[in-house]
């Protein structure tokens, strides 16, 4: 007696299952989004030197300066994210340091600054030794999509240099990282 109750429950089932199955298929649509595509857009940090004016490029001589130990010798030049779609946030690290005078004896600042020359950001200060040992962040502010930031770069010369005609040539590499504005 049970067998056969369970045999007609289990039948019961098995035609229910299928009717159902067989109407859903009857109510069922598909549609196709296709050929999606997007791209990672482009980005592109320039430099220019100077306050104003001049042309931004990808890179541009510096500057050249003579200084007695103890002394500081200021310059600007300006950055801008030439992404349209991109804000950096800006990282420094010298490179190709070279010549008679020890890069620990040599301290370079960054300070963001406005048009005015007023800081608009905390000065980050390294020996020329530490920023060619590994890169770092120059702060706030960052640089918006299509936006200029200008910097001002202090180079001081430490007081025990021995003057005499000692040298020391240094590139900066800068490097703008996107961040979520």
């Amino acid at each position: 007696m049970i067998k056969k109750l369970l045999f007609s429950l289990f039948i019961i089932a098995a035609v229910g299952g299928t009717s159902i199955a067989a109407t859903r298929a009857l109510l069922s649509d598909q549609a196709v989004l296709s050929e999606n595509t997007f791209s990672t857009g482009t980005v592109g940090l320039l430099v220019a030197k100077g306050q104003s004016g001049g042309t931004f490029q990808e890179e541009t001589i510096g500057f050249e300066a003579t200084l007695l130990p103890g002394e500081t010798f200021t310059n600007y030049f300006r950055l801008k994210n030439d992404s349209p779609d991109a804000h950096f946030s800006i990282a420094a690290q010298a490179t190709e340091v070279g010549g008679s005078i020890t890069s620990d004896d040599v301290i370079v600042s960054f300070t963001p600054v406005n048009s005015s020359e007023d800081p608009i950001g905390a000065t980050v200060t390294k020996t020329l030794a530490e920023w060619e040992a590994s890169p770092a962040s120059l702060g706030l502010p960052n640089i918006a999509d299509g936006a200029t930031q200008e910097y001002q770069i202090d180079v001081t010369l430490d007081d025990d240099v021995a003057s005499g005609g000692a040298t020391t040539e240094f590139d900066f590499v800068f490097t703008g990282t996107q961040i979520i504005p």
